[in-house]
């Protein structure tokens, strides 16, 4: 017949699971605000970028077009203990006819577009120095999971 063992927890258990309780509920936010701290850097750098993004070899003046896709730059996140921490760097335009012009303007293809609005005349436009998105994130990635790590590292030392 098998023996049974009882474990009756002392004040140690307590604490520690008191501990644990408070890592966490919080470790959702610490992860936040450190993604916050390595992200929101990034996204001014995103936003910079494309003001001095020149196309077809002409100089960055006119950066009204430049203006409206740095203002559509953001960043969507979540995060939670049950599920996926995540977060995506996004460009979005408020006129839906300028939605390929993020794209464009990150690609050596560039875009397709009726030259000032002459349905019977389109124009390729294409970046000098396409990347102004795509290069300008992977540049700071490990900039980013440092932050990551140092909110799992504290959420660590709490629970230690």
């Amino acid at each position: 017949m098998p023996s049974r063992v009882w474990v009756v927890p002392g004040p140690e258990w307590k604490v520690a699971a008191a501990q644990l309780r408070v890592v966490e509920n919080q470790l959702p936010h610490w992860i936040e605000e450190q993604a916050d701290e390595a992200i929101d850097p990034v996204v001014a750098r995103v936003k910079a970028a494309v003001m001095n993004v020149d196309v077809q070899g002409g100089p960055a003046g006119h950066t009204g077009l430049r203006a409206r896709v740095a203002a559509g730059v953001g960043v969507r996140k979540g995060v939670s203990t049950k599920s996926n921490a995540y977060f995506r760097i996004f460009t979005d335009m408020t006129n839906p006819a300028e939605l390929p012009i993020p794209r464009g303007l990150d690609s050596p293809k560039g875009w397709r577009h009726p030259l000032f609005g002459n349905k019977d005349y389109w124009f390729q436009s294409r970046p000098t120095r396409p990347g102004w998105f795509t290069d300008t994130i992977a540049d700071s990635a490990d900039e980013i999971e440092r932050g990551i790590a140092n909110a799992l590292d504290r959420a660590e030392r709490l629970a230690g």
